[in-house]
């Protein structure tokens, strides 16, 4: 993170500033890149919304309608760098997350209903958590919260590609299964090592996490 100018949006709120420097393309727009590599969420769920209503159903088609909530939310907070705006990309994120484990075990039968209650239950505190939380304690709240329910669906999308004997469909997982570990690569490396880029060009590693992320569950629910 540089030291940058404070632009239209005023003084950075938000617990976290990537490594792109801010206000460098507009006076209105904090963070560039990741402003505009936020609008492939929005085309990811709309795209989703109307290619796999038909085929997947109303189930996966509201995983996708809050994936544009994630995009917008996430453009506003990239644009801003405003703790409100934060809220809206990454509580969706946790619901949309918490959302997929829960269509995932009701697939196999089994989202009992005290499944249901504890998984509405888990996205409401740490929804509330990562709401209240500052600083480093709510970037690494989001993280845990949201980290645990990714994983537990990438354990069972995994559980699903074994099950499979279709090339074409397995061909489809291992896709999704690259582009999300190359997607968390880039996620990685930005949040961690901001300082190599004092010494080379930035080649916004956050912005192509907003673009490699979302191919994973776009593919990830192909019939098995």
């Amino acid at each position: 993170m540089a030291s940058t100018p404070v632009g239209y949006w005023g003084p950075v709120t938000s617990s976290v500033d990537w490594c792109e420097e801010n206000y460098t393309h507009s006076y209105y727009v904090a963070e560039w890149w990741n402003s505009i590599s936020s609008v492939a969420m929005i085309a990811q769920g709309l795209l989703g919304m109307y290619l796999h209503q038909n085929t997947l159903g109303n189930k996966i088609t509201f995983s996708y309608f809050l994936t544009v909530i994630v995009g917008i939310g996430s453009t506003m907070f990239h644009a801003t760098l405003l703790h409100e705006y934060q809220m809206w990309d990454e509580l969706p994120m946790v619901w949309n997350a918490c959302y997929l484990l829960w269509v995932l075990l009701d697939d196999r039968g089994l989202a009992k209903r005290w499944v249901t209650v504890a998984i509405a239950v888990y996205c409401a505190v740490f929804s509330y958590l990562c709401h209240v939380a500052q600083g480093s304690v709510q970037f690494y709240t989001f993280q845990a919260s949201f980290g645990l329910m990714m994983w537990a669906c990438f354990y069972l999308v995994w559980k699903m590609y074994n099950r499979t004997t279709d090339e074409s469909v397995r061909g489809l997982y291992q896709h999704g299964a690259f582009l999300l570990i190359a997607a968390i690569s880039v996620w990685l490396f930005d949040s961690n090592f901001c300082f190599v880029f004092k010494h080379i060009p930035n080649p916004q590693l956050h912005a192509f996490w907003h673009v490699l992320v979302n191919p994973f569950f776009f593919r990830g629910f192909a019939p098995a």
